[in-house]
């Protein structure tokens, strides 16, 4: 009698050590892809601190090769102020738009730029001058903010084979519409900070044809926005993102993605491209 109530305490104590571990055991294995999505955010949303590195690249179906493809790396500070930095030259090239910027140095050379960011009431907000070079382009490659803007929108969460025993990687497949509708948002940004842009440097030049540059530039502007918005309104985008989970901290070690977007240009011809970035964490705090 006595050995039978000493093993039954040894297994009482031993499942509520199981049930109990930490990111392991039972109930870390029966969360569901959604509620790991959940961890994980707000895992990330209450830290103070934490960097990241990553890489983007443009690649066209018409090649297959990647194009303006460029190295980016953030840092985290103070819960809500975050500051991201290309690390190579490189150019970003707004899908769909046919716009191309290459940020140069002043020895007319290709050069890294940056920009900061400040978390206020969930969005974020730039701190640069609203004119600064590719400030709406740099901001699409905020891993924090991707996962915050992907929260809030349709989507189906799947579990990844090949996961392994501390990780656990999650399939995030944006709807359809609200795919097309984040892209277009992103590059209407990009848009309006090409041509803050280059209306800033117009404000440089001297005499009266400062306002006729204003007008041609703004003519080209409003040009290239129709062209886009005539162009999305058939478009079809798919967006499909991959985060990989640490299962003890419940935290995001990899966010990579991939936005496919299919569109006739202006000469009816059917074009396919897809923005791929790929960002590892690190140095939580």
């Amino acid at each position: 009698m006595l050995n039978r109530r000493y093993i039954r305490g040894l297994l009482l104590i031993l499942s509520i050590v199981v049930l109990c571990a930490p990111g392991c055991g039972l109930l870390g294995r029966d969360r569901s892809p959604e509620e790991l999505f959940s961890l994980a955010l707000s895992g990330i949303a209450g830290k103070e601190k934490l960097s990241f590195d990553g890489e983007a690249g443009l690649r066209r179906e018409s090649s297959g090769l990647f194009e303006n493809q460029f190295k980016f790396e953030g840092k985290l500070e103070n819960h809500d102020r975050l500051t991201l930095q290309t690390r190579l030259p490189g150019a970003v090239t707004a899908a769909g738009t046919g716009v191309n910027t290459t940020v140069v140095n002043h020895n007319g050379q290709p050069s890294g730029f940056s920009a900061t960011f400040e978390r206020k009431q969930g969005q974020w907000m730039a701190l640069t001058a609203h004119h600064e070079p590719l400030r709406g382009s740099l901001s699409r490659f905020n891993p924090i903010a991707q996962m915050e803007s992907i929260d809030r929108m349709n989507k189906t969460i799947k579990s990844e084979y090949g996961s392994g025993r501390r990780t656990k990687i999650l399939r995030i497949e944006l709807a359809p519409k609200d795919a097309k509708t984040w892209a277009l948002a992103q590059l209407n940004d990009e848009m309006n900070a090409i041509r803050a842009e280059y209306m800033h440097k117009a404000t440089a030049v001297k005499g009266g044809s400062q306002e006729k540059l204003e007008k041609d530039l703004n003519k080209v502007w409003e040009q290239g926005e129709t062209s886009m918005q005539e162009m999305m309104k058939q478009a079809e985008v798919q967006t499909v993102y991959h985060l990989t989970v640490d299962r003890k901290t419940s935290l995001p070690l990899r966010l990579s993605s991939e936005s496919q977007v299919s569109y006739k240009d202006m000469n009816s011809k059917k074009n396919k491209e897809a923005l791929v970035t790929d960002v590892n964490f690190r140095a939580y705090e």
